[in-house]
């Protein structure tokens, strides 16, 4: 997990691979890098997500477990894995399920999941969250009030609302086949607590949501919550995304795509929900085996477009579109069977916020058909793909190098230490070269920072094999 990939291809040999090298005298599109992050061996179902504070936070399973871990470098290197789930089992299989994450503006991270699909096991939405910057997490809370659910995901505000939204079937209906209804839950206290188990409230919808594709929690703009969701209703499994204040229970569906796929299955794709800078929301989903990615009107809310792949393969499915900062969408999806049992072709293409494609395509590897890529733009101002390309089964979990590494800077209070081997001793000075603070520890420990005046310290960490010194600044 230390170690990235970078694929950088030049515009001409984009375009070659395409085959349709542009015309002389026409301009040429910039040439992108698209970095490759490697996802632990034998986990399955990453989940990522770029703060504010350009911290990259990632969720994964993995032998029905659910591990938690950060990288401060845009995926170069990661913290040792943290397991999420202090009792019970994840759910992994079928590519979309997994632990799902949120991260609150002061650091809280947010992790919800479902048990592991098995004979005899009652699956609950579960959910717990970690205030100490992923060092540890709480006992998990049982969120849903009734077993059988699908689709967990979570999403988290600037403020102090935390939202989970899953499908159940209750109360079970039979009129629509492989249809479920939508179900929430919201804490106020950035999940200290949560509200009873509820279904959704839509004016212009039923609720109505196809029984195993996975939904997409994202925050809104002016304190809103948003949800993208394959719909059920009469059967048609086209995609809508529902907006409404994480404080009340009245919400109003948007319809993302108009492709009217009637069918009477459940074709186990849900979809990705990603928005930039500018507002606008972008919704990736697959209807009719193939893979679109739509755009949201920031003032309006309303979609548009309907981009399809470069080549519009056949059995395309998990797509991601992720927005950068200067007007380009990165647009990621597999292809090859949906199984537990096979392997798949994860694709890229770069595309214009307009839709117009720009000729620059690739191919991130072949992947286990199990599990789902990942995708985002980093603080390095480049996009990312976090892929597992040498799948294989493991007894434990996945092993990783120590990385120390000091946060949060500034601290306020405390300061996490993760990374440290066996009897190490860990120092502060200050700017006079005083020893004002002494501590030592093994693996992840918190300091207390309060006897400390706000200034600029020097932190020594020392074991018999290394010494490093690292500054940080202590805050008011």
């Amino acid at each position: 997990m230390n170690r990235i990939t970078r694929i950088t291809l030049t515009f001409l040999l984009a375009m070659m691979a395409a085959n349709c090298l542009p015309a002389l005298g026409q301009p040429l599109q910039p040439t992108f890098n698209v970095n490759l992050i490697q996802a632990p061996a034998g986990s399955l179902v990453p989940d990522v997500l770029l703060d504010a504070a350009g911290i990259l936070h990632m969720v994964y399973a993995q032998n029905q477990n659910g591990y938690y871990v950060r990288s401060y470098d845009n995926g170069a290197t990661f913290t040792p894995p943290v397991t999420i789930n202090a009792s019970g089992t994840v759910e992994y299989n079928m590519g979309e399920r997994g632990p799902k994450l949120a991260v609150s503006a002061d650091g809280t991270i947010h992790v919800a999941w479902m048990d592991h699909w098995e004979s005899g096991v009652s699956v609950y939405a579960r959910y717990t969250r970690s205030t100490n910057g992923g060092i540890s997490f709480e006992n998990l809370k049982t969120i849903s009030a009734t077993p059988g659910v699908d689709g967990v995901t979570v999403t988290a505000d600037e403020g102090n609302h935390v939202v989970l939204f899953w499908h159940t079937m209750v109360p079970v209906q039979t009129q629509v086949p492989q249809a479920t209804w939508l179900h929430f839950a919201r804490s106020a206290d950035k999940g200290i607590s949560f509200t009873a188990d509820t279904n959704v409230v839509i004016t212009n919808h039923s609720g109505l949501a196809c029984t195993m594709c996975m939904t997409r929690a994202r925050p809104g703009a002016g304190g809103t919550v948003l949800l993208a969701f394959r719909s059920a209703e009469n059967s048609i499994r086209d995609f809508y995304m529902l907006k409404g204040d994480p404080a009340a229970n009245d919400f109003t569906a948007i319809r993302v795509n108009y492709d009217n796929w009637n069918i009477n299955y459940c074709p186990m794709v849900g979809p990705s929900l990603e928005t930039a800078d500018d507002g606008r929301h972008y919704c990736a989903y697959m209807t009719g085996n193939h893979v679109y990615w739509s755009v949201a009107d920031a003032a309006t809310g309303a979609f548009s477009l309907h981009v399809a792949t470069p080549l519009n393969e056949f059995d395309e499915i998990y797509p991601q579109a992720v927005p950068d900062h200067s007007g380009h969408v990165l647009f990621v999806w597999q292809v090859g069977p949906m199984s537990v049992s096979d392997s798949a072709t994860v694709k890229w293409a770069l595309y214009n916020t307009d839709g117009t494609y720009t000729g620059q395509q690739g191919i991130a590897g072949r992947t286990f058909s199990g599990t789902k890529a990942d995708a985002f733009f980093g603080s390095d101002n480049q996009f990312h793909i976090v892929i597992n390309t040498a799948f294989m089964t493991s007894a434990g979990p996945p092993v990783a190098t120590p990385v120390i590494s000091l946060f949060p800077d500034p601290a306020h209070q405390y300061l996490c230490i993760t990374g440290l081997k066996s009897n190490c001793s860990v120092r502060f000075f200050n700017q006079s070269g005083e020893q004002v603070l002494e501590t030592n520890g093994t693996g992840n420990i918190t300091v207390d920072l309060r006897t400390l005046k706000c200034g600029t310290y020097s932190v020594v960490l020392e074991d018999k094999k290394q010494r490093i010194v690292k500054k940080i600044v202590v805050s008011g």
